[in-house]
């Protein structure tokens, strides 16, 4: 079975919208001192809070692919979400009990909340290319999109023309 994907243009509104915690640290007190923090293990799913803002006619077409599609949030699905290095497709799974839609705006709209697990994209990166994004944050810090946009520039314009 492929994988579902939420429908297009169906986007989680940024009001609303929060990231829960990384687990896998576990801490242990210790009599007379701070606790010990370890880590269990290392790609922990994260939760999300999402919130979409349907009229009648788009909740219709959610409730057909909540409901039929990933049989009430039991299959998991693709949908975009910003976990910390901008919106890109998660596999997501919906949390059970987290479901809600009420009616918003006098009735013409339909406010649809819930709760998925997914990994963050930030897993994507090995260890020496996360240490190499700090290094270049230190370096650079929030410079970092001017410097990229002058690359830009640099690559796409400035290296084209020609000069015979």
């Amino acid at each position: 079975m492929t994988l579902a994907t939420i429908p297009s243009g169906f986007v989680p509104q940024v009001q609303g919208y929060n990231i829960g915690s990384p687990s896998g640290v576990r801490s242990t007190s210790v009599a007379g001192g701070a606790p010990r923090n370890g880590l269990e293990y290392d790609r922990g799913p994260q939760l999300f809070q999402a919130t979409l803002i349907f009229d009648d006619l788009e909740l219709g077409v959610w409730t057909v692919w909540y409901q039929r599609i990933i049989r009430n949030g039991a299959y998991p699905f693709s949908m975009d979400l910003n976990s910390g290095t901008g919106p890109q497709p998660h596999e997501c799974q919906m949390v059970p009990g987290s479901y809600s839609a009420v009616p918003v705006g006098g009735g013409a709209l339909w406010s649809v909340s819930f709760v998925v697990t997914a990994t963050s994209a930030a897993y994507q990166y090995s260890d020496a290319d996360a240490q190499a994004l700090m290094d270049l944050w230190e370096g650079v810090g929030t410079d970092l999109d001017a410097l990229l946009a002058r690359l830009a520039q640099f690559a796409n314009v400035d290296t084209l023309v020609l000069d015979f």
